[in-house]
Parts: C-alpha cells; sequence; structure tokens
C-alpha cells in the first residue's frame, strides 16, 4: 500500500497509531495513474465556481428582514459569515494537509474520532448519501434559464430542465475526467468574467456621483445607526448567520477530491484564499450597492428578488430582468456541474469503504476510469427527489444538510485543538491554521447549531439533527447488535483494482471459519 504522499512526520506515527493511521489514510491513498488533473487555475475555478451562485441574488433580502432592518447587523452578519468560511477553511486547510487524500470532511472525521469503530465513518456516510443533491442549483437554473428565454414559469417544465442538466452533468464527467474539467474550466471562466463585470457595474454605482451615473442614493444616517440590544432579534441569529454561510458555501468543495490535484497542499493553499477573498470583495460591493440604491422598505420586503430589483435599477427593468436571470442560470449551471463531480467522488470514498451494499462494484473506476457509481447514484438520487409530489418536502430534505455540517465543521474544530495537536504535539503541520482562527471557527458553528435552542424555533432544527440518527443506528444494528446476536466479528479487510483503487471489504468471524461479505447488510 503507498503513503508517498503521506507527510513524513505522519509516516514516523504509522507504527504508534496503527488503528488511526491505517483506517483512516492508507485505504483513502488511491489516486489513479495519471488522475491528478488539475493545477491551480483549475482548482482556483474550482472554488469560485462553486462558491459564486445564486445565494448573493436570493439572499440579502431575507438577511435584511432577520437584521430587523438594521444596516449595521446586516453587514455585520456578512462578516460574521465571512469569517466562518475563512477561518472554516484554514481548519480545512490544516486537516488537508495532514491528511493530503480525496475524503474532506469524512476523511477528517474518522482521522480525529476513530472510536468506537465505524461509527463516525457510518454516520457520516449514511447522511451524505440520503442527503447530498445538487437539486437545488438545478432547480434554479430551470426557472432563471426559462426567465431569460422570456418563458412563462412551469414549475414542471423547470424540473424538466433541471433533471436534463443533472443528466448531461453526469454523462460529461462519466465518459471522461478530462471532458468533464474543460466544461468546468470553461463555464468557470465565464463566471469569473461575470464577476469582474459585476464588480465594475457596483464600483460605477458606488464611486461615481449621481450627476454621473443617475442613479438615486438611498442611503441615510438613520439607517446606519447602531440598534439597542433589545430591538436585535437574536432568535433570527442562526437563520441569518447560515443564509450567509451558505452564500460563501464551497470553500470545502476542492478537499474533496485532494487526489486529484498536483502538489495538493501547496495549490489549496494559495487558490482558496484567493477564491475567498474574490467572492468577499464581489460579496461586499455587491452588499454596499444594495443599500445605496433600493430604497429600505423595498429591499425590506424583497424577499428572494434583491438581484433583480438592482439591476432592474442600473439597466432598466426588461434589460436588468434579462440579464440577472442569464447570470444566475450560468451560476446555477457551473454550481451543478462541480456538485455532480465531487459528490461522486465522496460517494466513491464512502463505497470504498465497503459499508453499504455492493460497495465493491459502485466505489469501482470501470469502465471509463471515473467514479461510475458515484456519478450514477448522484444523478439518480438528485432526479429522483426533484419529483416529489409534496415540494414542502423536498426543500425539508434539502435544507437539513445546513445544521449537520455545521456540526461536523464544530466537532472538527475541537478534535484538532484538543486531539490532533496535543496527540501529536512534536508534528509541525504543512500548514497550520492560526489558534485564535479555529477558536472562531469554532465559536461561529456552535452558535448556529445551539442557538435555535435558545428559542421556540426548534423544530426544523430538530429534524436536521434526526437525520444524523439514521446513520447511527444503522452503524448500532449492522456493527453492534447484529454480531452480538449472531456471535461474530467483522474484520476488514483491503483489496485492490487493476487500475490500483484500494477498497475494503468486511468478513464475518465465526471463529472456527470466515464469512465473506461485500458489506455488512448483504
Amino acid at each position: 500500500m503507498n503513503i508517498d504522499n503521506i507527510p513524513m512526520d505522519l509516516q514516523s506515527d504509522l507504527q504508534k497509531h496503527p488503528t488511526v493511521v491505517t483506517r483512516s489514510l492508507v485505504p483513502l491513498d488511491n489516486s489513479v495513474k495519471g488522475s491528478r488533473l488539475f493545477g491551480f487555475y483549475s482548482t482556483f475555478i474550482m472554488f469560485v465556481g462553486r462558491m459564486f451562485g445564486s445565494g448573493i441574488f436570493a439572499t440579502p433580502g431575507l438577511v435584511m428582514k432577520n437584521a430587523n432592518g438594521f444596516y449595521t447587523i446586516y453587514m455585520l452578519l456578512w462578516l460574521i459569515g465571512a469569517g466562518i468560511a475563512y477561518t472554516g477553511l484554514l481548519l480545512y486547510l490544516e486537516l488537508g494537509s495532514y491528511l493530503p487524500v480525496n475524503g474532506a470532511t469524512k476523511v477528517f472525521l474518522e482521522y480525529i474520532y476513530p472510536n468506537p469503530a465505524y461509527m463516525t465513518t457510518a454516520v457520516f456516510s449514511v447522511f451524505t448519501i440520503l442527503f447530498s443533491f445538487s437539486s437545488t442549483n438545478a432547480l434554479v437554473f430551470g426557472e432563471y434559464i426559462r426567465y431569460s428565454f422570456a418563458l412563462p414559469s412551469d414549475e414542471i417544465s423547470n424540473r424538466n430542465i433541471a433533471c436534463l442538466l443533472i443528466v448531461c452533468s453526469t454523462l460529461l464527467h462519466l465518459f471522461s475526467k478530462r471532458c468533464g474539467l474543460i466544461a468546468q474550466n470553461v463555464l468557470g471562466t465565464l463566471k469569473l468574467g461575470l464577476i469582474v463585470f459585476i464588480i465594475l457595474v457596483c464600483s460605477y454605482a458606488l464611486l461615481l456621483p449621481e450627476s454621473v451615473s443617475h442613479l438615486q442614493n438611498q442611503f441615510s444616517k438613520e439607517d446606519f445607526r447602531i440598534p439597542e440590544l433589545k430591538e436585535i432579534q437574536w432568535m433570527y441569529y442562526s437563520a441569518a448567520v447560515l443564509k450567509c454561510i451558505q452564500s460563501f458555501g464551497g470553500w470545502t468543495t476542492c478537499h474533496i477530491f485532494q487526489n486529484e490535484i498536483r502538489n495538493p497542499i501547496e495549490t489549496l493553499s494559495k487558490a482558496g484564499p484567493l477564491a475567498l477573498g474574490t467572492i468577499f470583495l464581489l460579496y461586499s460591493m455587491l452588499n454596499l450597492t444594495y443599500l445605496k440604491l433600493l430604497p429600505k422598505d423595498e429591499f425590506f420586503n424583497s424577499d428572494q428578488l434583491v438581484g433583480a430589483l438592482l439591476f432592474g435599477r442600473i439597466f432598466g427593468s426588461t434589460l436588468g430582468s434579462r440579464l440577472m436571470s442569464s447570470i444566475i442560470a450560468l451560476s446555477s449551471a457551473t454550481n451543478v456541474i462541480i456538485v455532480v463531480y465531487t459528490d461522486s467522488i465522496m460517494n466513491q470514498e464512502i463505497f470504498k469503504e465497503g459499508f453499504l451494499p455492493f460497495s465493491n462494484i459502485l466505489c469501482s473506476n470501470y469502465p471509463f476510469g471515473t467514479p461510475c457509481g458515484g456519478l450514477i447514484i448522484h444523478c439518480i438520487a438528485s432526479c429522483a427527489i426533484m419529483y416529489i409530489p409534496k415540494r414542502r418536502i423536498y426543500d425539508t430534505i434539502i435544507s437539513v444538510q445546513y445544521y449537520p455540517n455545521q456540526l461536523f465543521h464544530a466537532l472538527l474544530c475541537l478534535g484538532l485543538l484538543f486531539k490532533v495537536r496535543r496527540r501529536f504535539g512534536n508534528i509541525r503541520a504543512p500548514i497550520r491554521a492560526p489558534t485564535v482562527c479555529i477558536y472562531i471557527c469554532l465559536f461561529g458553528s456552535l452558535s448556529v447549531v445551539l442557538s435555535p435552542f435558545l428559542t421556540q424555533h426548534f423544530r426544523f432544527t430538530l429534524a436536521s439533527y434526526a437525520a444524523l440518527s439514521v446513520g447511527f443506528f444503522y452503524w448500532l444494528i449492522a456493527f453492534r447488535l447484529l454480531p452480538f446476536f449472531c456471535h461474530f466479528e467483522y474484520r476488514s479487510l483491503l483489496a485492490e483494482k487493476n487500475d490500483g483503487l484500494i477498497y475494503r471489504y468486511f468478513v464475518r468471524d465465526y471463529g472456527t471459519n470466515i464469512q465473506t461479505e461485500s458489506s455488512p447488510c448483504i
């Protein structure tokens, strides 16, 4: 088994901590020959393409409502969201430099929390398989591509277009990694051009005097006053911050496929902060432009139409609406192509662990040298959920991802501070995040996780965390109750496919004979 891309300092710990390192690192060191296709630019484009979506055009009005109309609180919420995203990126950069392999959150959790055996993997894996979709961005694309061509809104047509986009994105990645990379680079470059265009438009609106721009200033000193504590609606804090974090979301994306990146530690350490800085500049200028050009009442009641209102004010209602729809459609399509690829890589990492039925088949790169099983499972799940009859159920299932993800980030912060750095105190990670930043990330994630329980708005949060219990009960039945009542133990073995991919499979040890199992549940 190859451990060449594990840092030298950690290789020395292979003997001291065989359970942690062997289970978390060696099986996942699966870079197939010739598969490192992502250089600096491709990685940067992946970061930018994933982070810049429709959120900054749809959520500001909702965040303004949560801020109770106070501009200072509104801008502070976006700064908090950006701060949590940046410190989270530093967290992942450090953990990724310890573990430069595919898997991101899954691998980091396994490494930090190896006991009880397989529980972390089972909980995260089942949750990810059940609740990772590209459906939301695909539906946004379906809706706005129709707007851009002046077609009337039709929910069934939107769903069909969304499903077609997911299928086409899957086929694009299915037959050739290189073709998928080229498509991501082309669309990402177009999106980067859009970012430059939007920054120039915002600079025009913000910097030029009203006599030149002919755009009326809506600022007032009263809007920027600092509110008293009793005027702040604390119960909406977590909802507002989550919307901001969601708009910055995507900074974990490239850690999912570190095996595909050339010089992953160095590349990620440069591409990640540069991409996040670019997005922060864009969002800051857009938010200031919103506040300057949109009347307060109009902004407060805009809900998800604030982007269209802004572009309508700058370019006129017809051109502004068409332009806004085209930008959102392009952004959403790029996000779908990226999410389909990264989620398929994550699915493959899960199947390689051998926990689910037919894992040894689904983890394969056969026949096209791509994560075929992961792509097909993601495509089927993402398309199927869009045709659930009750739209409210669909929205709930999609949204349950966010609170558990913040819980995962908090667990990673705690593990890095109090387990990894203490256990391996003599090891200096290639990238080391400032300790204060990890505490900021921990505080931010915990505040989002816990704040709903301080109010009466915690039912949805409980539903989100209940999703994690599915994986827990799967682990409890498969790895505790079944072996106990049937009097056997699982032993995990590693095997290698023809292309060098390493995967795990389980055998049942009854003491006298061993029965091979491709997964605990078959």
